[in-house]
């Protein structure tokens, strides 16, 4: 498969030299409309991030957040989505942005309910969440807290292989 925007292959092949991540810094990366793509998140998420519960907490919410754009807006009827995560030292911001639906996600407090409890999920594993936009288009974020081990090492080449980008300063 051919190197995507973004991707870690420069001409010839080779890698470029891994980048340091420091507050602000950002990884993008936009998706097919896939469920199948939730998978491919949280292993990239995983070669991304260090390993600290935290970054338990991180996956959870950006696959909830996925989920949610997959199951329920445009996005999963071939649209696309994109994916944020953008590390502010206390706290990793994990935003989705989807193709937009006729209503916008919503709490459901129903304890025998089937469904509906993700958003319950990102309420108790953030600071806080909130959600903009309008039928075209939402960006649903969660501010999830870091702690533990620092963000402050390199992104494993696996991680800048797969296709998003890491942004300085976002």
């Amino acid at each position: 498969m051919p190197p995507a925007s973004g991707s870690s292959q420069r001409a010839g092949g080779a890698a470029p030299p891994p980048l340091a991540l420091a507050p602000g810094a950002c990884w993008r990366q936009e998706l097919p409309g896939e469920e199948s793509q939730l998978s491919v998140l949280r292993r990239r998420l995983t070669a991304l991030l260090p390993s600290c519960p935290a970054r338990d907490d991180v996956i959870a919410v950006a696959n909830e957040l996925a989920c949610n754009a997959v199951r329920h807006t445009l996005s999963g009827q071939g649209g696309r989505f994109t994916v944020e995560v953008t590390w502010h030292g206390a706290a990793v911001q994990v935003a989705v942005t989807d193709s937009g639906a006729a209503t916008g996600p919503a709490e459901i407090d129903e304890p025998d309910g089937e469904h509906g409890r993700g958003l319950l999920l990102v309420r108790e594993l953030s600071l806080r969440w909130d959600v903009c936009g309008d039928e075209r288009g939402r960006r649903v974020w969660a501010d999830v807290p870091w702690t533990g081990t620092p963000w402050a090492g390199t992104p494993s080449t696996a991680a800048m292989a797969s296709s998003g980008r890491i942004l300085a300063g976002a």
